[in-house]
């Protein structure tokens, strides 16, 4: 189901945004592949709802005065208690042109090092992807199975991704691996003592 956001054209600008705030409206800006940039305000409730549902990974659907142009959420500038948004970028695509985008990482699977007693660490979270707007997926996932060995680490380039997706973070972009702990030296040194 598509995500929809209604939104006006913007006449007010500069400091005098802040009267749009104080009646629940922000200001936000469409940029990127549409040609020129389009200032826009939309409700914050509206805009909540919408971010919550498509994160950095679903394309948004914006009306603008019944034009519509499909956009990515690129930064949410919240206020300093983090109550309410100040501004938001959106980036407007073209379904035929690959876009840069951030998705979220999911580590599955238990290793045997973690069963053993062995201490799971998490690194980057997200990786940054390359591919059509339409086929940018809302998180990619990295088998924690595949961590055999303590010195075994899990990065970028563990992980696969669909036909047409491509991952453009460092291939040694640390995800997870599994430390060690006492336990497990002192039951590899008894180990090696027999």
């Amino acid at each position: 189901m598509a995500i929809t956001l209604t939104a006006q054209e913007r006449t007010v600008k500069g400091k005098k945004v802040k009267t749009l705030r104080r009646e629940g409206i922000v200001p936000a800006e469409i940029y990127g592949q549409g040609g020129d940039n389009i200032s826009i305000q939309v409700t914050e409730k509206d805009l909540k709802a919408a971010i919550k549902e498509a994160g950095t990974t679903k394309l948004i659907s914006v009306d603008v005065e019944g034009k519509t142009t499909d956009v990515l959420l690129k930064e949410v500038i919240r206020s300093l208690d983090r109550k309410s948004i100040v501004h938001a970028d959106l980036y407007s695509v073209n379904e035929n042109v690959k876009v840069k985008s951030i998705v979220p990482v999911k580590v599955t699977g238990e290793s045997q090092l973690v069963v053993g007693g062995g201490v799971m660490v998490l690194g980057a979270s997200s990786v940054e992807v390359l591919c059509l707007p339409k086929a940018i997926p809302s998180q990619l996932t990295v088998d924690a199975t595949q961590l055999v060995s303590f010195s075994d680490i899990l990065s970028a380039g563990s992980i696969e991704a669909d036909e047409g997706i491509e991952i453009i973070s460092n291939p040694k972009l640390m995800i997870a691996y599994v430390s060690q702990t006492r336990a497990t030296r002192e039951a590899a040194a008894a180990a090696k003592a027999e």
